[in-house]
C-alpha cells in the first residue's frame, strides 16, 4: 500500500509544484482563472444535488430493508445489490438509452400524450444528476441500512405504547438513532460524487464540466502533467477536508467492522439530536390529519424506488435481445444477433481476453496481500492500527481519477505504464480494501479457540492456518476473490490513464463505442457484465449459506 498508493500520491504532490523546477505557478493559474472556479462550482453543485436526492430516495429503502417483511427485504436487497455490483459504464449506457430524444422515456411520454415533442434530457445537467443519483444510491443505502439494522425496534414499540403516533415514534426515536448511518452515507456519496468521471463525461454537456473531466483533459488531450497534478491536489485537499470534518461526527471504519460496539453507541449518543424530541406532540397532531394508507405507504414507496433502481439494468437486458439494427422500444422482435455480433468480432473477444488477464492478475495480488493485511489487523498487535485502517480504506474513498493519475506517474518511472501488469497493480490497490473488509468480517466471527487448540497441540502458525483457519474462512476468501475480479474487470478509469492507448479492455472498448457510435452490440456486452455481477452475488450468497449451515 505504501509503494502503490502513498508513493504515487507523494509524487503527484511534488509534480504539482513543478518538480524538478519548483514553483507554484500551476496553483497560481488555477487561482487567477475564473474558469476553474466555475468548474469547481459546477462540481460542488452537482455533488450536492445528487447527494440530497440519493438521501431522500434512499432512506425509505434503507428503512424497509430493516423493518420490512422477508419478501420486501429480499426484493429490496436485490434491487440495491445488483446495480451496485453492475458496471458503472453499463448503467450509464442504460441511461443513454432511456433518456435520449428517441429513448424509452420520451417514447412513453409521447405515447401517453403528456408531451408533444421529445424533451432534451441527455447531454445536460438533468441527465447527469439522474444518472449519477441512480448509480450512487446503493452507496447511500448500504451504510444507512447497516446502522439501522442495529437499532432495537422494541424502542419504537415502547414509544407507540406511550402514546406516540407512528410519525412521532419515527421522528423522535428511529431517526435520531439512524443519524450515524445518514452522516456516513452522505459523507461517502458526496466524496464519491466529487470524483465522479464516467457518468458526467458521457451524459453531461459542455456547461457541466466537472473537475475530474478537466483533469482527464489535461492528462490525455493536452499532456500537461504538472497542471493536471495541481488540479488533482486541489480535489484531493477538498476530499481530505471533508473527510476530516465528517470524521468528527462518525468514523467511517465503524461501518466496516473495525470498531467495537461501545464506539458505535457513543457516536449514536453524540449524534442523536435532542431537539427532535420536542416535535413529538406536533408530529402526533400532524399524523392525525394525514390520510391513512393502512401502514402501506412506506413499503409501496420503497418497492417503487426499488423497481426504479432495477429499471436501467432490466432495460439493457431487454434491448440486448432486440432484432432491430438500432435501439427501438418496444423491440420489434427478438433475436440473438447482438450476442452473435459480439462473439464473432475479434476486437470484442480480444478486449474481453485482455480484461480477463488483467483481472486475474489483480485478483491474485489483491487477494494475497489483502488476506495477509486482514490477518494482521485482526490477529496481530499492529502499532498505529487506526492509521493502518485509514490507509486500507483510502483507495475506495479517494477520487479514482486522482489515484489513477498518481499511479501513472509512478509506473512511468519504472517502465510499467501501458502494460497489463502495471494496470493489474493499479486495480489490485483499488480491490484490496474490499478483500480486507470481507475477510476481517469473517475473522471477527471465527472462534479463536480452534486456532489456540491447534497451537497447543504443537502446530506452527503456518500449519494452523492451513489446517484450521483457511478451511473455515474459505467461503470468505472465494467471495473476496470474486469481488476483486469484478472490481478489475469493470474498470474504465484506470485503463484510461494507465493503459495510455496501448491496452484495450472490454470496458474500454465499450467506452470508445459509446462515445463514438452507439451500437446495439454494446447492449449485449453490458448485459453480459450484468450477468457476471449477478453470478458473483448468487455464488457469494450460496457460499455464505453453506458456510453458516
Amino acid at each position: 500500500m505504501a509503494a502503490l498508493f502513498i508513493a504515487p500520491l507523494i509524487i503527484l504532490f511534488l509534480l504539482s509544484f513543478g518538480m524538478p523546477n519548483w514553483s507554484v505557478e500551476h496553483f497560481q493559474r488555477i487561482a487567477d482563472n475564473p474558469a476553474y472556479f466555475s468548474v469547481l462550482k459546477t462540481t460542488l453543485e452537482i455533488s450536492v444535488s445528487v447527494t440530497a436526492l440519493a438521501f431522500f430516495l434512499g432512506y425509505p429503502i434503507a428503512y424497509m430493508l430493516t423493518t420490512g417483511g422477508p419478501r420486501i427485504r429480499t426484493f429490496l436487497l436485490t434491487a440495491v445489490v445488483l446495480p451496485y455490483f453492475t458496471s458503472v459504464l453499463a448503467r450509464t449506457f442504460a441511461w443513454i438509452v432511456l433518456l435520449g430524444r428517441g429513448g424509452i422515456v420520451n417514447e412513453i411520454l409521447l405515447q401517453l400524450g403528456i408531451i408533444s415533442q421529445p424533451i432534451t434530457m441527455l447531454y445536460n445537467r438533468v441527465g447527469v444528476i439522474i444518472g449519477m443519483t441512480h448509480i450512487i444510491m446503493p452507496l447511500m443505502i448500504l451504510p444507512m441500512s447497516t446502522v439501522m439494522a442495529g437499532i432495537d425496534l422494541g424502542l419504537i414499540r415502547a414509544a407507540r405504547a406511550n402514546g406516540a403516533s407512528p410519525l412521532a415514534a419515527f421522528l423522535t426515536v428511529f431517526l435520531p438513532l439512524s443519524l450515524p448511518g445518514v452522516i456516513a452515507g452522505v459523507l461517502l456519496v458526496f466524496i464519491y460524487c466529487l470524483g465522479f468521471y464516467i457518468t458526467p463525461a458521457l451524459l453531461g454537456g459542455l456547461s457541466d464540466l466537472m473537475i475530474t473531466m478537466e483533469i482527464s483533459s489535461q492528462v490525455i488531450e493536452q499532456l500537461n502533467w504538472n497542471f493536471a497534478a495541481a488540479l488533482s491536489m486541489v480535489l484531493l485537499v477538498i476530499v481530505l477536508v471533508i473527510l476530516w470534518v465528517g470524521s468528527r461526527f462518525f468514523p467511517i471504519e465503524q461501518l466496516l467492522g473495525f470498531a467495537n460496539d461501545g464506539d458505535v453507541a457513543s457516536t449514536r449518543r453524540q449524534v442523536g439530536s435532542r431537539w427532535l424530541m420536542g416535535i413529538g406532540a406536533r408530529a402526533n397532531t400532524l399524523d392525525n390529519r394525514l390520510p391513512s394508507f393502512g401502514g402501506g405507504g412506506v413499503p409501496v414507496l420503497a418497492c417503487s424506488l426499488g423497481v426504479l433502481l432495477l429499471l436501467p439494468v432490466m432495460t439493457v437486458a431487454y434491448l440486448s435481445f432486440s432484432s432491430s439494427n438500432f435501439f427501438e422500444f418496444p423491440a420489434p422482435g427478438y433475436s440473438l444477433r447482438n450476442y452473435e455480433a459480439y462473439w464473432t468480432d475479434p476486437l470484442w473477444i480480444s478486449a474481453t481476453l485482455a480484461s480477463v488477464r488483467v483481472a486475474l492478475m489483480a485478483t491474485f495480488l489483491a487477494t494475497t496481500l489483502g488476506v495477509m493485511l486482514a490477518f494482521g489487523l485482526s490477529r496481530g498487535r499492529v502499532p498505529g492500527r487506526s492509521a493502518m485502517v485509514a490507509l486500507v480504506l483510502s483507495p475506495i474513498i479517494m477520487p479514482t481519477v486522482v489515484v489513477a493519475v498518481a499511479t501513472y506517474f509512478l509506473l512511468a518511472r519504472v517502465g510499467l505504464q501501458g502494460t497489463e501488469l502495471g494496470l493489474a497493480l493499479g486495480h489490485a490497490v483499488h480491490a484490496i480494501p474490499f478483500v480486507v473488509v470481507i475477510v476481517v468480517a469473517n475473522l471477527r466471527d471465527l472462534n479463536p479457540s480452534y486456532e489456540r487448540a491447534a497451537r497447543s497441540l504443537g502446530a506452527n502458525p503456518l500449519a494452523t492456518f492451513r489446517t484450521i483457519t483457511a478451511p473455515l474462512i474459505m467461503p470468505a476468501l472465494v467471495v473476496a476473490a470474486f469481488f476483486a475480479f469484478l472490481t478489475s474487470f469493470d474498470d474504465v478509469v484506470y485503463v484510461l490513464f494507465l493503459g495510455i492507448g496501448k491496452i484495450t479492455t472490454l470496458p474500454m472498448r465499450m467506452w470508445d463505442g459509446i462515445k463514438q457510435d452507439i451500437n446495439p452490440t454494446i447492449s449485449a456486452v453490458a448485459n453480459l457484465q450484468i450477468a457476471l455481477a449477478a453470478a458473483v452475488i448468487i455464488i457469494s450468497h450460496f457460499l455464505r449459506r453453506r458456510h453458516s449451515n
